[in-house]
């Protein structure tokens, strides 16, 4: 089991501008690159910003991400109906760079936005406030949610350096999860009620490599005892510093996540388990999210299968935890950007 440390009061050191590396406790400091001087054609290369938001309820799991590159702008979201096994709503859009601002911190003064032809999406938290305000207005899907921060365990933060060349890559990421949720979806031309769901946000800022790839896996939910459950997990990428499992408030720090499918199958079964044996279980896919785009200078794979995991997770000090049908989502990618 991982030992996590307090944040760092900044994301570099004021005197050798030296990344502060680490699994943290409680998130990351506000990502200001500016430290490390790079000039605008370096930033438009390398810089990389997204959130990514979700909100589970019994048979209902809502997706929406906000990506800003340096060159361009990218969004979607997607509402999965379990009892319907499938997408009830399922929208993304690549737009102008100026279409998208995602902001320098995922805490407190969190700021995503995309505006683009047809669709809003927006996820923010001002200065002082206690909730995130979860909007999204794209084609017929409406999403209109308050995440509240009362209660939330404390989220996990990664940051690494990533090998060059060029010098100077970094990633910067924090994983919120289990906050008690309020608010509505119209999808499909259906009316769902978000009441009593657990959200949770993925905000992640760096300098990237321009190859990356990764397997990822988050879920929200209780186990069959009722204990509110959710876990982020990746292979790849920034590896084990940001693997985690939250149980009611408690946070902690698990072994890299070893993520098993068939590429060219993605709604067939994935195993998802860690290194260490912390994390066993097997994933139903119920419906995917999937995009695609070769622009010759860039290009990606995105799969992205919502359902259901199954199967057993392991801490210290604790009884085994039983996870039966969990709703959550396993991601493959790979990316040149």
């Amino acid at each position: 089991m991982r030992t996590l440390t307090e944040r760092p009061s900044s994301l570099f050191d004021p005197q050798t501008r030296a990344l502060r590396a680490g699994s943290y406790r409680g998130g990351v400091p506000r990502v200001d690159p500016a430290a490390l001087g790079k000039g605008p054609l370096f930033r438009v290369a390398h810089e990389k910003r997204w959130i990514y938001a979700a909100v589970a309820t019994d048979d209902l799991f809502l997706g929406a991400a906000i990506v800003r590159l340096g060159y361009a702008a990218n969004a979607f979201a997607f509402v999965y109906d379990r009892a319907e096994g499938r997408m009830v709503a399922d929208f993304s859009a690549t737009a102008p760079l100026f279409s998208a601002h995602v902001g320098d911190t995922g805490g407190e003064g969190c700021l995503a936005r995309f505006r683009w032809i047809g669709a809003q999406l927006s996820y923010e938290r001002g200065p002082g406030e206690r909730d995130y305000r979860f909007e999204v207005a794209a084609g017929d899907l409406r999403i209109s949610a308050r995440l509240s921060t009362e209660g939330m365990p404390p989220p996990i933060g990664a940051v690494v350096s990533i090998p060059g060349p060029p010098e100077d890559l970094f990633n910067a990421t924090e994983k919120a999860v289990l906050l008690p949720v309020v608010g509505e979806a119209i999808a499909g031309g259906k009316h769902y009620s978000l009441d009593g769901g657990l959200g949770g946000h993925d905000f992640t800022s760096g300098f990237l490599a321009r190859r990356t790839a990764w397997r990822w896996a988050f879920a929200l939910g209780r186990t069959r005892t009722a204990e509110r459950v959710a876990f982020n997990l990746v292979q790849g990428f920034v590896g084990p510093a940001e693997c985690a499992v939250w149980v009611n408030g408690e946070l902690y720090g698990v072994s890299e996540g070893v993520i098993d499918c068939d590429p060219k199958n993605p709604l067939t079964p994935w195993q998802v388990r860690t290194q260490e044996g912390e994390v066993d279980l097997r994933f139903e896919p119920g419906a995917l999210h999937a995009e695609e785009h070769d622009f010759k200078v860039v290009a990606s794979r995105f799969v992205q299968p919502a359902g259901s995991f199954s199967g057993t997770i392991r801490l210290p000090g604790r009884a085994p935890l039983e996870l039966d049908r969990v709703l959550g989502v396993v991601e493959d990618q790979s990316v040149v950007w």
